[in-house]
């Protein structure tokens, strides 16, 4: 009989026939069978030792106590065997498991893991420890959130409503939980619980200072549908979808989304499944990129979009409509979530490539794809895989003709390269994504390219042309309206202005810059953290005070959205302060990110900690 273990909460033997004579014996038992379970790299026997019973008289002794009591809780006296030691899915059920392969149950799903275990003299592994809490923490909230949007496509709301509400309540200023939660009560016609949530919303929002964001108070109130046509419904949809497109594509943002919604009444109120995808999939698109703070009703309408594709088969418009969903993940940081939408719309790539299919299309499509993927592992600080990945899309883009895509490839490759400190490769990656965007005119995507290679011209020397690139995409972005290409811009800006030894104006700019690209509550979370970084490394110099306050809040944000690289900078300044626990913890986070300056931070910090112990 195999053992089912529960690590998220409390930590407990669920399996009915196991008795409490045959439950771990200590907190180190449990730490063991995290630790030997959840860590990618098998730890060696020694590891164990020092991380978890490194405080006892015979370290190697009392690991192997532990491991006995492991294996009698277990039933199996074959597991935990050798060196390394790894738990194998074939000795015990685990939630975490069930919940990394997506099968476990909402109402299973939540809790700190190991919560209540806290063994003591444990530096190490309680390091360890804190990054897989809050990993599992976002993987709880990301799973409620897939079931939940999942439930509202196939058109569950009462299921919807319990798991976006088992959602809401796992982090109360969640805005995306919060939202969610609110749209699933609309959407099964409970309105005054819905305005009751909003009231008590208000009053968690207010109690630390904040005000409630506008996107709760829309989802609370939900839209009603319009009038019929009084024309043929099939008709006037894709009559209204070819024109809220074209207005779209004429940059008549306002009236191409309310003319695409009309398109989506009157797609529902025909019988053409395929129709309905279509325009769900063209609106829920739309919300995503040219309307602010309506990602979450995006995601609602792309979900929509997926199913009612897989029901006529139609692989295109399900691919496309997952692609969209994986931008609105990654930009969240919800980059376990887009992986999984990365994985979904490649397979239905496969699908949608029949013999006849247009190969140029598919290209298209699949170099976005490949794109996204590589943005996911940018963020999350892998960014020699991210321009691997990013080349590949920039060629596939290229072959297909689709110079939009190849534009955004190598604006997001010239990022990553900056990163790693390939300037002159990055320079000539933002100077032909930026020839490329102006090529399409496409402007709603310039000021980005603009400003990596404002960046690069500075890393060179090159401060009066770096000055110039970054107040023109700064003055591009206000005019689009764009918070997350503002901050950039702005950044970049107060980096020219520090150079000149113009302090209080790049405080100031570093200021704004955080303000403008946190106005909205859909931002793009990796700029957010990328100008936080900034701030804090200029607080150094000009507001050395403000440094402990902008280190933790930077420090939340990055841990919220799975930005480990941004997280072990925060960390790093702690642990320049003297807190070795952020030492540790920084280093852990560190070893996946393969950005040089952090890299060498790193090295200057344990410089700096060995010096004053000697």
């Amino acid at each position: 009989m195999t053992v089912y273990l529960r690590l998220l909460g409390a930590p407990r033997v669920e399996d009915g026939g196991v008795s409490e004579a045959v439950r771990p014996r200590g907190r180190k038992s449990w730490a063991v069978i995290a630790r030997t379970a959840l860590s990618s790299r098998a730890p060696t026997r020694s590891e164990l030792a020092q991380e978890i019973v490194g405080d006892a008289d015979d370290p190697a002794g009392s690991l192997r106590w532990v491991l006995a009591d492991v294996r009698r809780v277990l039933q199996d006296p074959t597991v935990l065997r050798g060196d390394p030691v790894q738990l194998s899915r074939d000795a015990v059920h685990l939630d975490v498991w069930q919940l990394a392969d997506d099968t476990l149950e909402p109402d299973r799903i939540g809790g700190l893991l190991l919560d209540g275990v806290e063994p003591r003299d444990c530096p190490e592994f309680s390091a360890w420890l804190a990054i897989e809490r809050a990993h599992w923490a976002r993987r709880s909230g990301e799973a409620l959130r897939r079931r939940a949007l999942q439930a509202l496509s196939v058109g569950d709301a009462q299921r919807a409503v319990d798991v976006a509400a088992r959602g809401a309540s796992l982090d109360l200023f969640d805005d995306a939980a919060q939202e969610l939660y609110l749209r699933a009560l609309v959407e099964h016609g409970e309105c005054t619980r819905a305005a009751e949530h909003l009231r008590r919303c208000g009053t968690t929002y207010r109690q630390q200072g904040l005000e409630i964001p506008r996107t709760l108070v829309a989802a609370a109130r939900g839209r009603s549908a319009g009038p019929p046509s009084g024309v043929d419904a099939g008709l006037s949809a894709r009559s209204l979808l070819r024109a809220g497109t074209a207005a779209l594509a004429a940059g008549a943002v306002d009236g191409g989304v309310e003319t695409l919604r009309r398109a989506v009444q009157d797609a529902g109120r025909s019988d053409d499944r395929g129709l309905q995808a279509r325009t769900a999939g063209a609106l829920g698109a739309a919300l995503v990129h040219a309307v602010r703070g309506c990602d979450g009703e995006g995601a609602v309408l792309l979900h929509r979009a997926v199913v009612l594709a897989r029901e006529m088969a139609d692989s295109a418009v399900a691919g496309q409509a997952l692609r969209e969903l994986a931008f609105v993940d990654i930009q969240a940081g919800r980059h376990d979530s887009a992986r999984r939408a990365i994985v979904e719309a490649r397979r239905e790539m496969g699908a949608a490539s029949p013999a006849g299919g247009d190969p140029a299309e598919r290209g298209d499509l699949l170099a976005g794809v490949l794109g996204l993927e590589g943005m996911n592992l940018a963020d999350q600080g892998r960014h020699e895989d991210a321009a691997d990945m990013l080349t590949e899309s920039v060629q596939l883009a290229s072959r297909a003709g689709a110079q939009r895509q190849r534009a955004w490839s190598l604006g997001l490759l010239a990022r990553s390269l900056l990163m790693l400190e390939q300037i002159a490769a990055a320079r000539d990656a933002a100077q032909a994504s930026v020839d490329g965007v102006h090529l399409t005119r496409w402007n709603a995507f310039l000021p980005f390219p603009q400003t990596v290679l404002s960046e690069c011209r500075a890393a060179e020397g090159h401060w009066d042309e770096a000055a110039y690139g970054a107040a023109e995409a700064f003055a591009l972005a206000v005019e689009l309206g764009d918070p997350c290409w503002e901050g950039a811009a702005r950044r970049a800006m107060s980096l020219v202005a520090q150079h000149d030894g113009e302090y209080d104006r790049a405080w100031e700019w570093m200021l704004d810059a955080r303000s403008r690209c946190d106005r909205v509550t859909d931002r793009y979370v990796w700029i957010s953290c990328y100008v936080g970084a900034a701030q804090l490394q200029l607080a150094h110099g000009r507001e050395p005070a403000l440094g402990d306050e902008l280190a933790a809040r930077l420090h939340t944000d990055a841990q919220a959205a799975d930005l480990p690289e941004f997280q072990a900078w925060a960390l790093l300044h702690q642990a320049a302060s003297g807190d070795p626990a952020a030492l540790r913890t920084a280093r852990l986070l560190a070893a996946s990110v393969d950005t040089p300056s952090l890299q060498a931070a790193l090295r200057a910090v344990d410089t700096s900690v060995a010096a004053r112990e000697q």
